[in-house]
């Protein structure tokens, strides 16, 4: 009676550290996985603060002026408010918007030009 109680503890036992055995691992796993989720999140956020990104203008990737979120992503709706805001704009504030870097790369790269009009 005593010999089969004992082997009855030790097989609950064995059972106990296979099925431990395996948690352990997923903990691990678990805790790989996370880091690299934080370690992604911090690339993708110091990617974003460096770099403006044009996917509508066959991806143009350029360096910020300095670190901001600002036109991170810039669409074709980001330059075409650009160029209302300037044909808007008069005398002093063009001046001050053709200052701007991104107006500044966005003409560089061709997609803003400005016409020279007649008599001005």
């Amino acid at each position: 009676m005593e010999k089969e109680t004992n082997q009855q503890d030790i097989l609950l036992r064995e059972q106990q550290i296979l099925a431990n055995s395996g948690t352990g691992i997923r903990v691990e796993l678990g805790k790989a996985v996370k880091s690299f989720i934080k370690i992604a999140s911090l690339a993708i956020a110091a990617f974003s603060l460096t770099f403006h990104v044009m996917p509508d203008h066959g991806y143009r990737i350029f360096p910020k002026e300095r670190l901001s979120f600002a036109y991170t992503v810039i669409a074709s709706t980001d330059v075409d408010h650009m160029i209302n805001r300037y044909n808007e704009a008069a005398g002093m504030e063009r001046m001050l918007i053709q200052q701007e870097y991104i107006y500044r790369r966005l003409e560089e790269l061709g997609l803003i030009v400005s016409k020279e009009e007649d008599g001005e």
